[in-house]
């Protein structure tokens, strides 16, 4: 971060309260930006290839060539995010200078044990969001099935390479490109305010732009902790290998349940369900006691040309008109999550 004479903070500190506002709700429309145009790409990308393979497929298969896309559509979701996350991210930071890709892989500055805990955390919490989505089947189960069957037609896919792309996306690709979105560019560009704040908005973006209701559910939840872990590890690492973790469980629950009986598969599944959520919740209470004894106590997010102190205090503005307000009054706000509400009906 360049260094600051006490001339040039002298000229900040004298600009009208109203500049210095209008920079920091700049930021949060910034974030905004970033996850609007990860959706524009990828969702303009994806409808593209999708038109292009309907018309090859209907020249080749005719009447089946709604049931043969089903097969591509992990592939072509690997192709577009692949895409559309490091640009997304790239162009953002590019505007609001939070920070560089550089900045983001570094060695983390917790242990190696305590990776091994968040990653056995991020296993309970997605074992518990399990439980709760199946006792309110109602809300869940339309886009839950839906995700599945995407996921175990890509997977199981008779041709070798679309199932090679399709694990390799949802257990490697997904998680690093998604991470390098959400804990990296977005958390940057929405911390310039408060850390804890970063966190909230980069799990909230997470669920957002999954563009799913019980994805978002999920997302939501698990994005605290990974927000959390890259807060006070500086790094993206643990967050990616906690989220590769994480996906790679669901591909390999699917593997070893493919060949079993319906009743069979929902016992075994439920089991581990259970054991994954016990010793995830020790998992995440043990974490929580040992970072806090951890060296690196200050909660600082990853990010360059942020307000100063000072200049937000000039502000005369404090708590939730900093933060909560400013982020969710954004016009790009209203699209975005009219456009979220939107999908998730079309899938119920």
């Amino acid at each position: 971060m360049d260094t600051i004479t006490a001339k040039e903070s002298k000229t900040k500190l004298s600009e009208p309260k109203t500049t210095i506002f209008k920079k920091i709700k700049k930021r949060y429309s910034w974030a905004w930006n970033c996850i609007g145009i990860q959706m524009l790409i990828t969702q303009g990308l994806s409808f593209l290839l999708m038109i292009i393979l309907t018309v090859i497929l209907s020249a080749k298969t005719g009447a089946n060539a709604a049931s043969e896309i089903q097969k591509y559509t992990i592939p072509i979701a690997a192709l577009c995010f692949c895409i559309g996350n490091p640009l997304s991210a790239f162009i953002s930071l590019k505007a609001t200078k939070a920070a560089k890709f550089s900045d983001y892989f570094k060695k983390p500055r917790i242990s190696a044990g305590l990776v091994i805990l968040a990653v056995l955390a991020t296993l309970g919490i997605s074992s518990v969001d399990s439980i709760i989505m199946n006792i309110f089947k109602f809300v869940f189960s339309a886009s839950s099935e839906q995700l599945s069957d995407s996921i175990s037609n890509g997977v199981f896919s008779e041709n070798i390479v679309l199932s090679i792309v399709s694990i390799a996306y949802v257990c490697v690709l997904g998680p690093f490109f998604e991470e390098l979105l959400c804990r990296g560019a977005i958390q940057s560009i929405g911390g310039h305010i408060s850390p804890g704040f970063a966190v909230f908005i980069s799990a909230f973006m997470f669920g957002i732009f999954h563009l799913n209701i019980s994805q978002f559910y999920n997302a939501f939840l698990l994005g605290i902790l990974l927000g959390y872990v890259t807060l006070r590890s500086r790094s993206l690492w643990p967050a990616v290998i906690m989220h590769i973790a994480n996906n790679s469980l669901s591909v390999l629950e699917m593997v070893i349940i493919k060949d079993m009986s319906e009743d069979k598969a929902a016992s075994l599944i439920g089991i581990v369900t259970i054991v994954l959520a016990v010793v995830g919740m020790i998992a995440l209470i043990t974490f929580i006691i040992l970072e806090k004894k951890n060296n690196n106590k200050e909660m600082v997010v990853m990010t360059t040309n942020r307000p100063s102190t000072e200049e937000v205090i000039s502000t005369g503005t404090k708590g939730m008109k900093l933060t909560v307000l400013p982020f969710f009054t954004r016009w790009q706000s209203f699209v975005i999550i009219a456009f979220f509400i939107l999908m998730c009906v079309s899938q119920s």
